[in-house]
């Protein structure tokens, strides 16, 4: 059909006198009759209709041109349009089946729908066809052409729900294709989450699998699966585990389940391992430094001890001593002085002549001062003046100098003369000017410092200066006496362990060049890091000279050196499938081995299983943000779930996931139970404890549960470190006086991946060595550690989580109120469904959270006897002086 404009059109712009449109595409012919041809394939859009007054105009776009018909009547211009939009999806439908067909077929080579697929075919459509308008429902098109356009629109876009739909119908038909599969590879039948993750195939998959949910069946029901659906062959499956005992339960299970196999189970150093030989032609040896921890601590205390002799190098660690001898922490990130002393306590922040003193900066003064050949006495009561009334004790000025009279006082203020959260500003300013006002009555001398000085990196010179200026004369020991000192303190064997703990975490980490400096900017012990680094460098050198001279590599070197080989090509993948096993305590560099193995060879699939609950090894280098942030680093992911623990009841299973999801950075899971009760099974037992009285407490649990349990029914007893559990001969006791009990006492990282019928924890208190710990890390460890959470206690929250969740049946929580931990106060204070009265308890047990200390608030009120009788003072004196009288 052809259409003409009206013939004033040539006199008008009208380049072309007639249109005609036909199957090959647009053909305009002009005033000489000479055609120009628009095929359709070149076409890019839609005819464009502009109304006019009395004619029309109709444009036409294509990739070599634009052409504007005007001076059409109405009607022809709409019919010409309207022509146009049916020849040109009528082309476009028949182009479009045709990419159809290939993308079916395509789907059914491919399994499940990945989606690496869905861009591949994404960018397939982009380069076969121009982005096509999806057509109006008004339009008279051939039968099908709207939904053939409208499916080609939804891969070109990715639609979300349609590749949903197709990946749920593989699912469904893979289930019931391998349904006798997934109900005899283990002993229980998989569940419908196991089963999902078994056959969900993604480029990157991770399963989160919470306590007792099924993790090892799981991946032994994938790779089953995979090897039952002919996706692979054993050779192409690598199944990855951090220990070597944790390897063999893989491989003894896969062997058990499916038969002699070529799959391979390894640790991730056997892996780089593998690869090293692979590319060097020969086995590596290994350094027995590698292994035996002993033996590379006495060779850093040799070196370390070498490099002291050096002037330089100890005059260099002298300084460091002077600076860095404990871990700092600022008191004004504290909430309460409870927690200050907490951490004053729990670091065991003394001076170098042993005393116990209020803050770390009162302690870099004290041995300042000693260093410096100034005799001091600490918190000597005020000489000049009896200032005791009923209300206030005898003042004590922080330093007396007793050579040259002097008094110093350290105040805790700011510029602004803010102070510490849990300090009354008002009151502490008041007493600032009673001192001033005090010395000058007297007329004796008051040297002050402030710790704004310390937080501007100025402290200790400012002392020296504004004691210069009253005539203290310095006498500074000797560099080997101050290190004798300091080797009695024990603070030389300390650093040498730290040392030593430096350079496994810092070759672990497998920095690339600049790394590290860029890192330590970012932090505030900027000046600490580059110092300790001087007093490192010379103890890496000297370790990797030792390994080269032997021959030798260690363990960080296998992972160092595959990662290396992997990237740069000289190592290819021969895996397809790539299983990583509790993947929670991955770190940086074991998961970038991952991710290069998986990049080597194209199509290889990555199935991590792992639990962010249960992510307790961050001082080891493992990583929690990569499983909760997987997708940032591996990309586009599957997430499942298995929700359903075969472990634990409902009742510790409320307890403890309420408890660990007060971190809003865990992942939130909803689990259920195999098992179900109707009362609390988490019980908290109030006891008075000392040494003893654990024992006898601990009896007491361990009869009633022998009068509930089976006989032989296992009981765990845990706590946050092996010293806090009982002695070797309290255990023996314990298993002769309750004989039809299985008693087993553990860590709580000792216990992870075990399970017990009833578990006791030990140790939940807030003393030096309690639990949350306040034990701060080395500011150095430190820096080269992930990134801390922001959320309080983070890590030790999950580490009560993983200690709950160890029993199957019953947990009981041991503690004394009177010092309880911060964690039992959270259970009582948020009302979780925990049992208070199975046990019976003393009434000063019971209401010690009513006599919390109001100065520190993290003491408890408990009854004392002094020269003027009773009294209440608080648990944490002598930092907390806090008193009050009893009521007769």
């Amino acid at each position: 059909m052809s259409y003409k404009p009206h013939w004033l059109g040539r006199y008008f712009g009208n380049q072309f006198e007639e249109v005609h449109l036909d199957e090959s595409g647009l053909v305009l012919v002009n005033s000489d009759q000479e055609p120009t041809e628009l095929a359709w394939k070149g076409i890019s859009s839609l005819a464009k209709h502009t109304p006019g007054i009395i004619f029309d105009k109709v444009v036409f776009e294509s990739a070599e041109m634009t052409v504007s018909i005007g001076w059409l009547y109405k009607n022809n211009a709409s019919s010409l349009t309207n022509l146009f939009t049916e020849k040109y999806y009528s082309y476009h439908c028949t182009s479009a089946e045709k990419v159809l067909v290939k993308i079916s077929a395509y789907l059914q080579k491919t399994g499940y729908l990945r989606s690496s697929h869905c861009k591949a075919i994404s960018d397939f459509i982009s380069k076969t066809l121009v982005k096509i308008p999806v057509p109006s429902d008004d339009l008279n098109l051939l039968a099908g052409s709207n939904d053939t356009l409208s499916q080609l629109k939804r891969w070109a876009e990715l639609d979300a729900s349609a590749i949903d739909e197709i990946r749920t119908r593989y699912i469904c038909k893979q289930k019931q294709n391998y349904q006798r599969l997934f109900d005899t590879i283990e002993s229980n039948l998989l569940t419908e989450k196991q089963r999902e993750a078994c056959i969900i195939d993604d480029d990157n998959n991770l399963v989160l699998a919470g306590a007792g949910t099924g993790k090892t069946s799981t991946m032994v029901g994938r790779v089953a699966y995979l090897l039952e659906s002919k996706q692979a062959v054993g050779q192409e499956i690598l199944m990855l585990a951090f220990g070597k005992k944790a390897a063999l339960e893989m491989r003894d299970r896969v062997t058990d389940k499916l038969g002699s196999t070529t799959v391979s189970a390894w640790t991730f150093h056997v892996l780089g391992q593998m690869v090293i030989t692979s590319v060097e032609g020969e086995k590596p040896s290994i350094s027995p430094l590698a292994s035996d921890e002993k033996l590379l601590n006495n060779h850093i205390e040799q070196w370390f001890s070498d490099l002291l002799e050096i002037q330089p190098y100890k005059e260099a660690t002298l300084k460091y001593f002077e600076n860095h001898l404990f871990p700092e922490a600022n008191p004004f990130d504290f909430k309460t002085q409870g927690e200050y002393f907490e951490y004053i306590r729990a670091n065991e922040i003394r001076t170098l002549k042993g005393e116990a003193v209020k803050s770390f900066e009162e302690c870099l003064i004290a041995n300042w001062l000693f260093a410096m050949g100034i005799e001091y006495q600490y918190e000597l009561s005020y000489l000049e003046s009896n200032t005791r009334t009923p209300d206030y004790k005898q003042y004590q000025p922080d330093f007396y100098l007793t050579e040259f009279g002097i008094y110093i006082e350290h105040f805790g203020i700011d510029r602004e003369g803010n102070t510490a959260p849990y300090v009354d500003a008002a009151r502490y300013n008041a007493g600032i000017q009673w001192k001033r006002q005090l010395h000058s009555k007297h007329a004796t001398q008051l040297i002050e410092t402030y710790h704004y000085e310390q937080r501007e990196g100025c402290l200790l010179s400012n002392l020296e200066l504004k004691l210069a200026s009253q005539g203290v004369v310095f006498e500074p020991l000797p560099a080997d006496s101050v290190l004798h000192t300091l080797r009695e303190f024990g603070a030389i064997s300390k650093f040498s362990l730290l040392l030593s703990s430096l350079l496994k975490r810092y070759r672990a980490n497998c920095y690339i060049p600049g790394e590290l400096e860029r890192l330590a900017n970012h932090v505030e012990s900027t000046g600490q890091l580059k110092a300790a680094m001087d007093l490192l460098r010379p103890i890496i050198e000297r370790y990797q000279a030792l390994l080269k001279s032997n021959k030798e590599i260690d363990f960080e070197d296998m992972i160092a050196k595959a990662i290396g080989y992997i990237e740069e090509g000289s190592f290819t993948s021969p895996w397809s499938y790539i299983l990583v096993d509790e993947f929670q305590d991955i770190s940086k560099p074991r998961a970038r081995l991952v991710k290069a193995l998986r990049d080597s060879k194209k199509n290889t699939s990555v199935f991590c299983v792992g639990d962010d609950w249960q992510a307790i090894y961050r001082f080891t280098g493992s990583d929690v943000s990569l499983t909760t942030g997987f997708e940032s680093l591996f990309g586009p992911t599957q997430i499942t779930s298995l929700d359903k623990t075969f472990r634990f009841n409902n009742s510790i299973n409320e307890v403890a996931s309420q408890f660990v999801m007060r971190n809003p950075s865990q992942v939130k899971k909803q689990i259920t139970t195999h098992s179900v009760v109707q009362e609390p099974a988490v019980s908290l037992v109030m006891k008075p404890l000392s040494d003893n009285d654990i024992f006898k407490a601990t009896l007491e649990i361990l009869k009633k549960i022998a009068g509930i349990a089976k006989q032989g029914a296992c009981v765990y007893l845990l706590a946050r470190y092996h010293f806090r559990l009982l002695e070797p001969h309290q255990l023996v006791q314990l298993k002769r006086s309750v004989p039809t009990l299985d008693i087993e006492q553990h860590s709580f990282h000792a216990s992870k991946g075990k399970e017990a019928d009833y578990v006791v924890i030990l140790g939940l208190d807030n003393t030096k060595n309690g639990f949350p710990s306040r034990k701060l890390t080395d500011p150095l460890l430190e820096i080269l550690l992930p990134i801390a959470e922001p959320f309080p206690d983070a890590e030790e929250r999950r580490l009560f989580y993983v200690a709950m969740t160890r029993a199957k049946h019953r947990c009981y929580l041991l503690t004394d109120m009177n010092k309880t931990s911060d964690f039992v106060k959270e259970l009582l204070t948020d009302n979780y469904a925990i049992e208070l009265n199975e046990f019976n308890s003393e009434d000063s047990q019971r209401t010690a959270p009513e006599h919390e200390c109001p100065s520190c608030n993290t003491g408890t009120l408990v009854k004392r006897k002094g020269p003027y009788g009773a009294f209440f003072g608080c648990t944490h004196y002598p930092l907390c002086s806090h008193k009050e009288k009893t009521i007769s």
